[in-house]
């Protein structure tokens, strides 16, 4: 049965409280279908039975609690890297990095 199991991650788009995620667990656990849910810092990984229980209900499942969700996929990883060189570009500058630069 477990050769029918599948992964996906899905990027949560705003931060999570420990209420959220709480109400999360209490409801993938009741779920017939999610064997398994982790979380990271802004997204959710969830090991499921599609037989049981489609990609579609549990982003579904996610969007009812208030989270604004997307699959990830090339382009939205291709965002977030865009956005965290942004943000690396504004910390540290245009210029090349030095590690004793960094130091300081």
């Amino acid at each position: 049965m477990e050769d029918y199991l599948q992964y996906k991650s899905f990027h949560i788009q705003e931060s999570i409280s420990e209420e959220k995620i709480k109400e999360l667990m209490t409801k993938f656990n009741s779920t017939p279908g999610i064997n398994n849910i982790d979380w990271a810092s802004q997204s959710v990984s969830v090991v499921y039975n599609p037989y049981e229980i489609s990609e579609k209900e549990i982003l579904k499942s996610l969007s009812v609690l208030g989270l604004t969700v997307t699959t990830d996929d090339k382009k939205s990883f291709k965002n977030r890297l865009k956005k965290m060189a942004e943000e690396n570009k504004k910390d540290f500058g245009g210029k090349r990095l030095d590690c004793c630069d960094l130091i300081t």
